[in-house]
């Protein structure tokens, strides 16, 4: 199964974690892989007790707003260098659930390669659930998920 959590609300990546955490339960086997490291180092510690595989980019989201170009050249090697890993470990090691947290917002500033991550998430085996989160996503993706999570953040007036 595909999942998608996207929009400008917070709890994309709580979702996400929320899923690891049952899987887990399960006894299956999750590989979290963080894009943009933007998270509470205590979920990623939370995750890992739990025996779920946590794996960043060494690059923090704030960082990345007003990259130079040959900056933008070495993180988009390290980006890739942690997507085509999680691809081989996930397949390689039979785990049953990949995150890719962030991967959506990794691809908005290029740092991943579009065709890349299309080409895994139309080409995932059967047996693995993957979750994708992002602020936004090309609706080319859309097709590929069989459930698509929009977040948004309310405020309500009395």
């Amino acid at each position: 199964m595909l999942s998608l959590y996207y929009g400008l609300g917070k709890g994309k990546t709580s979702c996400a974690i929320g899923a690891a955490v049952r899987a887990t339960s399960k006894d299956k086997k999750v590989l979290f892989v963080e894009f943009l490291r933007q998270n509470e180092l205590t979920d990623r510690k939370a995750l890992e007790t739990m025996y779920v595989t946590v794996s960043s980019a060494p690059v923090d989201f704030e960082l990345l707003s007003d990259t130079a170009p040959e900056s933008k050249a070495h993180i988009s090697k390290v980006f890739r260098e942690l997507f085509d890993s999680a691809v081989v470990t996930v397949l390689t090691k039979k785990y049953d659930m990949l995150i890719l947290d962030g991967v959506f917002d990794a691809l908005e500033k290029e740092f991943l390669l579009e065709t890349e991550v299309y080409d895994f998430l139309s080409n995932a085996p059967d047996n693995l659930d993957v979750i994708c989160t992002g602020e936004s996503f090309n609706e080319k993706f859309a097709p590929l998920f069989n459930l698509i999570t929009e977040l948004t953040d309310k405020t309500i007036e009395e």
